[in-house]
């Protein structure tokens, strides 16, 4: 098969995900064009492609699934018969169903995956756990797997298959962090938070609160900060953090690949 452009898609706040979809994109153009769903207003905007079009799409696990947004992360995107790799980048914990789950969706958005990833990240709530991932064997990984997957679109007998990625369905139940960030006595309400939440969970009149229940506790607007005032304050989440940072820190992970 041959491609005419290839486009990245990601939704990428902790930036694992963009990282990811930058590289691999790179082994089949270095004139690819990109979008950012991560950003909340650039989300609703409609973006088509065509059959001859190759797609990057990358997005973070969450408790074993993709973000819950409302109609699906990719509802504004339109196939049309598009090739896809798909990836994902989760936080040593597990991908669990969220590969198989971008998959159903890019499908039901009219994508054709043919080759997918799941990737090791450093989750922007726990910046110890898959500590400086991506690094430069992740990374080179990636390039690698991304030639193969080149190749594959030459192999017509390989493209007729149906790629097959781990997970299961019904997918697992939607789980969120019982914890979510909040500004403190140094905030200012300069709103940088509020400009950069991907939830629109930070109200541009109260920045100091968290709406709990949009909240994907990504940590964006705690890294974003310039006063350093927003974090987790709460003695029972700092206590909670930890357990998880002992739990999960397990450096000799390895990515996953499936074409």
């Amino acid at each position: 098969m041959q491609y005419k452009n290839v486009y990245v898609v990601y939704f990428s706040p902790a930036g694992g995900a963009k990282l990811y979809a930058r590289t691999a994109a790179k082994i089949f153009s270095e004139n690819f064009k990109e979008t950012d769903i991560t950003d909340f207003d650039r989300r609703v905007n409609k973006l088509s492609f065509d059959k001859d079009d190759l797609v990057i799409i990358s997005a973070p696990a969450y408790f074993g699934r993709l973000v819950n947004i409302e109609n699906g992360l990719l509802n504004n995107l339109s196939g049309n018969g598009a090739r896809a790799m798909l990836l994902i980048a989760y936080g040593n914990r597990s991908y669990e169903d969220s590969l198989l789950e971008l998959k159903k969706m890019a499908e039901e958005r009219g994508f054709k995956p043919f080759a997918a990833a799941a990737l090791l990240a450093t989750p922007g709530y726990l910046p110890k756990v898959s500590k400086c991932r991506p690094n430069e064997n992740d990374l080179a990984l990636l390039s690698d797997f991304a030639e193969k997957s080149k190749a594959k679109l030459e192999d017509e007998t390989a493209m007729a298959k149906d790629l097959s990625v781990k997970g299961n369905y019904p997918f697992r139940p939607y789980e969120k962090a019982p914890y979510h960030p909040e500004g403190d006595e140094k905030c200012n309400k300069c709103r940088m938070c509020f400009q950069i939440c991907p939830m629109g969970a930070i109200d541009a009149e109260s920045p100091k609160a968290t709406d709990a229940s949009k909240c994907i506790s990504c940590m964006t607007c705690v890294q974003s900060c310039p006063r350093h005032s927003r974090g987790l304050h709460s003695i029972k989440a700092k206590i909670m953090l930890k357990m998880l940072e002992r739990t999960l820190d397990n450096p000799s992970s390895r990515p996953e690949f499936f074409l």
